[in-house]
């Protein structure tokens, strides 16, 4: 909730000093005006009057002297004290009338509280808001107090307080505040502190802004954001049992049709070549030749594509073999270094967890590949603490903050999203020296089993 500026009615600094500089110099002053005044006009109305000092006629005129003219002194100061005090009640009086006018017209429901008596003030936007009216509200701070929620009322009362007793001059917080209705009602709250010259705060003024549709709002999109999610993990996962699925057929039923063609080529070029020496055969047995040829590099063709799809060593030998496999695949296809190094036993993931660092190893390579220029890639896979972490870095150009930044960069973005679905995070940033360096980093155990309940 916003809250109001700081009102003007500030506390006044008490005095620093037991006699004042100021007061002593206005009380010498008169003492000595008052003192040569007395002195002179009794002897000039001695003089003029011409009886004895100790006449009564004479002694009576000089106090009717002294009084009038205190009494003209003391008039000039009351005139001036008061003036300046009715001009003071003025001020005072406008600035409260603004800020009760500010606070009627504001949307929130401003407050203002009395630290030391422990007296809270409301607006009419209590009402306006949460339904209480300024009677029912009261003026203690346990009504505010009491309808906090009660998850929350230990965290929110601790600081508050935690500011007011510090040296803080500004407290915010949200929290949940029951209205009069019973419903709960998200709400920003965010006061301001006045304190004397010794630091105490004595004062507090602020609002309470009722959030509750934008809370929903973040709700829905939080509710929306996690449901795209989880539709995009589901489409990952039902791609990547496809792909298992055709990279198994096609390895064992296409790979045993070429293989057994293969074999039948095989052998009838072996009868051509054993029989008669028939010059007529030789185009023939020449074809086979090739078919035979064709038919290895078709095999080859065929295990690469199953491989590419969902590489066997993945299921068959885990992913540290996976690892190096594939960055042996990579340097042999783009001559560029690839080291892999994973300890010894190496860290033990799930199904899940595998699949998603091997793909995000296989995209950080393809980028590297793709921009990075790069004589060198580094991969290092490790467990740290209770994460488990996949690091590539290259020693290539760099990527730039607008690359980054580029929504286009699907391919970074799907890196996040996989390590999104099972509580991890991805990386990327600049190299220790030069390049990039993308980093990985999974929770122990990981598997989409916990995302999957959050939807």
């Amino acid at each position: 909730m916003s809250s109001p500026q700081n009102p003007t009615n500030t506390v006044p600094p008490p005095a620093s000093r037991a006699f004042p500089l100021a007061e002593i110099v206005i009380t010498i002053l008169y003492m000595v005006f008052g003192a040569v005044w007395v002195i002179g006009t009794d002897t000039l109305v001695g003089r003029l009057m011409g009886e004895p000092r100790q006449s009564v006629s004479l002694q009576t005129l000089k106090d009717l002297n002294f009084v009038v003219t205190t009494g003209v002194l003391y008039y000039l100061v009351l005139r001036r004290s008061f003036y300046r005090r009715r001009r003071a009640e003025a001020a005072t009086r406008l600035e409260q009338e603004r800020f009760e006018l500010a606070a009627r017209a504001a949307t929130d429901a401003i407050w203002d509280l009395d630290v030391q008596a422990g007296k809270l003030w409301w607006s009419d936007g209590m009402q306006k808001l949460f339904g209480y009216s300024k009677a029912e509200a009261g003026e203690s701070l346990d009504f505010w107090t009491e309808r906090l929620h009660p998850d929350e009322r230990e965290k929110v009362e601790a600081g508050f307080h935690r500011a007011i007793d510090g040296s803080a001059s500004f407290w915010a917080d949200e929290y949940r505040f029951r209205c009069r209705d019973g419903r709960y009602a998200y709400v920003q709250d965010r006061g301001f502190l006045i304190r004397d010259a010794g630091g105490r705060a004595v004062r507090m003024v602020g609002g309470m802004t009722d959030i509750t549709r934008r809370k929903e709002a973040e709700q829905r999109l939080e509710r929306s954001r996690r449901q795209l999610r989880a539709l995009s993990a589901r489409l990952e996962s039902l791609r990547e049992e496809e792909r298992t699925r055709i990279a198994r057929e096609i390895h064992d039923e296409l790979g045993q049709l070429l293989t057994a063609l293969k074999m039948d080529l095989r052998w009838m070029e072996k009868k051509l070549a054993s029989g008669e020496n028939n010059p007529a055969l030789n185009p023939v047995l020449d074809k086979l030749v090739e078919a035979g040829e064709l038919a290895n590099t078709t095999i080859a063709a065929v295990q690469k594509i199953s491989s590419e799809l969902r590489p066997g060593t993945l299921d068959n030998l885990g992913l540290a073999a996976a690892l190096q496999y594939e960055a042996g695949r990579f340097q042999e296809r783009t001559g560029i270094a690839c080291h892999v190094t994973v300890p010894e036993p190496p860290p033990d993931l799930s199904r899940d967890a595998a699949t998603t660092v091997f793909r995000i190893f296989q995209e950080a390579l393809t980028n590297v590949a793709r921009h990075a220029d790069a004589k060198e890639v580094r991969c290092d896979f490790l467990a740290e603490g209770d994460q488990v972490v996949l690091r590539v870095e290259d020693n290539g150009k760099g990527i730039s903050p607008e690359a980054l930044a580029n929504p286009k960069s699907l391919g970074l973005l799907g890196m996040q999203e996989r390590a999104g679905v099972l509580g991890g995070e991805v990386q990327v940033e600049a190299g220790k020296a030069r390049g990039t360096r993308v980093t990985l980093r999974l929770p122990h155990g990981a598997d989409d089993t916990r995302f999957w309940a959050q939807i």
